[in-house]
């Protein structure tokens, strides 16, 4: 029965030490993407398209708890032209643009790069500048946002301050949530104290003498 509990304790052990050193690089890796104050940057992207617009419109913000909010920073390069960023509710951004040739970002892969499909339109958009809707807005050589987001389902819009079609843009940005920063660290110190009681719980049955 001894040798059966010390290989009973063994097997626990292992397995935490397994389910630990699974745990730490998941929390260096969350620390590590995400720093202490919780920010993902996104490297510089660059945008072309075809259209009158590029979007972005899948920013479906949740509520979040203890009036949290998530923070979104957007920036253009220098251009050649004046430039327009805009972030809207979704559903109002699509009637704006509704059959407005434009190009939609699916999909943005590290680094550097972004997937988009076009939409195909014969309409000429109104100067976004002149939209009433926009939760948060920046025009100019080279405009940046800072959007503490509301909960719902937003857009974001890049295009020239005078509409015009065919559009060569790099962005850069950030997404940022507070609790990630701490969550990160306090997951890492859990992972290691996890392997830590694993490793001790193997050596202890290791060095426990045999039943007699």
């Amino acid at each position: 029965m001894g040798a059966v509990k010390r290989g009973v304790r063994i097997a626990i052990g292992v397995a935490l030490v397994v389910l630990g050193l699974f745990a730490t690089v998941a929390g260096v890796a969350l620390v590590a993407l995400v720093g202490s104050d919780g920010s993902v940057g996104i490297a510089p992207t660059r945008l072309i398209g075809t259209g009158y617009a590029i979007t972005l419109p899948q920013l479906d913000v949740p509520a979040l708890p203890a009036g949290r909010r998530v923070r979104l920073d957007v920036a253009l390069a220098p251009g050649d032209r004046s430039m327009f960023l805009g972030i809207g509710p979704t559903a109002t951004v699509n009637a704006y643009l509704h059959d407005v040739p434009i190009d939609v970002i699916e999909q943005i892969d590290q680094p550097g790069a972004a997937r988009t499909s076009h939409v195909d339109g014969d309409a000429q958009p109104a100067a976004p500048g002149d939209q009433p809707f926009w939760a948060t807005s920046a025009s100019g050589d080279a405009p940046s946002l800072s959007w503490s987001a509301q909960p719902g389902d937003w857009t974001l819009v890049v295009m020239a301050v005078q509409p015009a079609r065919s559009l060569d843009v790099t962005a850069t940005g950030s997404v940022t949530l507070s609790i990630l920063g701490p969550l990160g660290f306090v997951l890492l110190a859990i992972a290691v104290a996890v392997l830590a009681l694993g490793a001790w719980v193997v050596v202890r049955a290791a060095r426990a003498p045999p039943a007699s």
